[in-house]
């Protein structure tokens, strides 16, 4: 599987002067435009393909024309092979109110129609494909009509967009719901997928359980992504998914060599 796979990670800027010169690592994520005073940004753009993982806009409402602009020029500077956004919800549709941390959508039939009509209309302004990103469901939403899988899986029937499948994110929710992460996972639109993340998790003090952190994957989260990359036939990049400014070069480089060698 590694033959053709590229394995990277996100760009951490406090990192640049490192990865300006690292060895081993096939692909940077993006999730920041580069700051007009980084220094290591000319390097990192020679040196690396680039992947767009910023955020563009909520699907569930249509972009506007900065928005998609934005998009556009991003993805230009970067040479993307593809766009990455998230299937998130930040704010209200009016705007009055903002969540702290990307919230999943309800899976329902009208938000299946709207994500299906917004990412269409981002799709055909993109000259690259775009890839959508499962969100983490901590708990349950009594609204909500269709399980994920089954939402997620007419989304992409219904665009052919591509799954950035976030499998720390199907750990968790399998962890909270008390499933077998390997089942839980199997209902997933498998075929879809195009990159993988893979990230560290440890205990969360207001969650009083485990949660996505800075850290290095451990040998489970490791083993996890060896069986879910063997499932994903059309999976083109495995990306440690680490942004922090607590993140030190240590972790980041040991678990890129880590996420290499598991598969």
């Amino acid at each position: 599987m590694t033959n053709r796979l590229m394995v990277g990670a996100f760009y951490n800027p406090h990192l640049g002067a490192e990865l300006a010169q690292a060895e081993g690592i096939d692909h940077l994520a993006m999730a920041d435009p580069p700051g007009a005073t980084d220094p290591w940004w000319p390097a990192i753009r020679e040196r690396y393909t680039l992947l767009l993982h910023d955020y563009l806009g909520q699907l569930s409402e249509p972009l506007d024309e900065r928005s998609i602009g934005r998009a556009r020029a991003l993805a230009e500077l970067y040479g993307s092979p593809w766009v990455a956004e998230h299937f998130q919800c930040l704010h209200t549709a009016d705007g009055a109110y903002n969540l702290n941390y990307v919230f999943p959508p309800l899976y329902t039939e009208e938000f299946l129609d709207r994500f299906v009509r917004n990412a269409t209309a981002l799709k055909a302004r993109l000259d690259q494909p775009l890839v959508m990103e499962n969100i983490p469901g901590f708990f349950d939403v009594a609204a909500s009509q269709l399980p994920e899988p089954l939402w997620l899986r007419r989304f992409f029937e219904a665009t052919g967009a591509g799954f950035l499948l976030d499998l720390p994110h199907v750990w968790l929710e399998a962890h909270y719901h008390d499933r077998n992460p390997e089942a839980w996972l199997a209902e997933f639109p498998l075929e879809h997928v195009v990159e993988l993340h893979v990230a560290g998790v440890e205990e969360d003090r207001d969650l009083r359980g485990p949660w996505i952190a800075p850290a290095e994957p451990s040998d489970e989260m490791l083993a996890f992504a060896a069986h879910a990359v063997s499932r994903c036939p059309r999976a083109k990049a495995v990306t440690f998914d680490a942004f922090s400014p607590s993140l030190t070069p240590d972790v980041l480089f040991r678990s890129v060599e880590r996420i290499r060698g598991a598969l």
